[in-house]
């Protein structure tokens, strides 16, 4: 008797008798990667054209920064917000909450000796990013530097001992800026030095002063010859 002839019939009799069963599990195997696939591929896809949004963004606001462009500057905030909205749950949204304090901090920093109220202003949207960046993120470096620089953020606002407190929380490469900053808050006269810088206000400058007054604009000649000290620089 042929024994594996006998148990190889047998067991082609069964899959025949299963084959719909069998080909319907297989199909739907297949279906479900298929699917997963698809999805996996287009979730990078979505991924990918946040993050080149992002750069977009973020180049944008440091160019209206640079430029002095608050229209283009808040076109820029306002595309970095939405892009922390659509990816919350995404590491994009920790950067867009970090990138928009960085800007709202350095516009303040800008603005403070023009527009106290503005500067002010700008000052608590960046405590506010830095706190939406480091609640929204799992990373301890972007959590640490977001904590950081909302300290700054408190400090250009007076709010000292608030200051003080998120720099305590503060660990990693950041935290011995942080405990230097901590260390110069406790100094004696800072208190006074930051309520007095706060109180200043710059002179105007003078409007009927005149400009290059020992230049004589009335020049006949406009082909003369450079002077001996000029052409020796040249």
């Amino acid at each position: 008797t042929n024994m594996l002839a006998d148990w190889l019939g047998d067991k082609v009799k069964k899959i025949q008798e299963n084959a719909t069963l069998v080909g319907g599990a297989f199909l739907l195997i297949l279906i479900v990667v298929v699917f997963l696939f698809v999805r996996q591929n287009r979730l990078a896809g979505a991924a990918s054209e946040g993050w080149t949004r992002f750069q977009q963004s973020r180049a944008a606001g440091l160019v209206a920064l640079n430029q002095q462009q608050p229209l283009a500057l808040n076109n820029a905030v306002r595309d970095l917000e939405s892009l922390a909205r659509e990816y919350a749950d995404a590491p994009i949204a920790a950067y867009a909450n970090l990138t928009l304090g960085d800007l709202q901090l350095q516009n303040g920093r800008m603005q403070y000796s023009l527009n106290k109220t503005a500067a002010q202003e700008a000052f608590q949207s960046a405590t506010g990013y830095y706190q939406a960046a480091a609640t929204s993120t799992q990373s301890d470096n972007i959590k640490n530097q977001a904590r950081y620089c909302e300290g700054k953020a408190l400090e250009w606002q007076l709010k000292l001992s608030q200051a003080k407190a998120v720099y305590q929380k503060v660990t990693g490469p950041y935290q011995p800026e942080a405990e230097e900053r901590i260390r110069n808050l406790d100094r004696q006269g800072t208190d006074a030095f930051y309520k007095q810088y706060a109180a200043w206000k710059p002179k105007p400058k003078p409007t009927e002063e005149k400009r290059y007054d020992d230049v004589d604009f009335k020049l006949e000649d406009q082909s003369a010859p450079l002077s001996a000290e000029i052409e020796a620089a040249i």
